[in-house]
């Protein structure tokens, strides 16, 4: 991953949420590397939260997290006509796909409390579409096109859990490279 660039939440502002981590990837294969570092640290209860454009990179990054939490990244696949698929593991994932899904209300005739079980790790793509039904506690991961190959991920905590997750991410996450400029540059 090039560039990682740790920053603060900022919880004054009722406006752009300001990223704990943001990380700039390369490739596919950058992406699913963060993803597997983001899947180590989770357990069950976490919730991540996808939010991008098509292609940004959200089904990419849900494989690397599957994969570190100990699923085989090959099973993972977008359930954008299935809504939903459950992957088995130490601890098993729920793979949500809102994006056929009318915003808050038809995410809320789904079993909530399955979906938001302690006993699983809930990833969503298209997170937008679940507003107002996301758990107190939950990571949110903030992807977008940069390039043809260059994605920004930008990760923002809401709540303590989120925010430990954050942290060791940050703790292991190397500081991106000095520039260094030619005087009178």
């Amino acid at each position: 991953m090039a560039n990682p660039k740790p920053k603060t939440h900022n919880p004054q502002s009722d406006r752009e949420p300001i990223p704990s981590l943001e990380v700039i990837s390369s490739s596919v294969e950058e992406t699913q590397t963060f993803g597997e570092r983001l899947g180590r640290l989770l357990r069950a209860g976490d919730v991540v939260a996808c939010y991008g454009q098509l292609g940004s990179g959200k089904t990419t990054l849900i494989q690397g997290i599957a994969q570190g939490a100990g699923c085989e990244a090959r099973l993972v696949k977008s359930p954008t006509f299935v809504l939903m698929r459950e992957y088995p593991g130490p601890v098993p994932i729920v793979h949500l796909d809102g994006y056929r899904l009318e915003g808050a209300p038809a995410v809320a005739w789904l079993d909530l409390d399955w979906l938001f079980s302690s006993g699983k790790i809930t990833l969503i793509e298209w997170a937008e579409r679940c507003e107002g039904l996301l758990p107190e506690n939950h990571l949110e991961a903030r992807l977008a096109h940069l390039s043809a190959n260059r994605r920004r991920c930008a990760l923002v905590s809401s709540g303590a859990r989120a925010g430990e997750i954050v942290a060791q991410l940050r703790a292991e996450t190397p500081p991106p490279p000095e520039t260094h400029e030619a005087p009178g540059d």
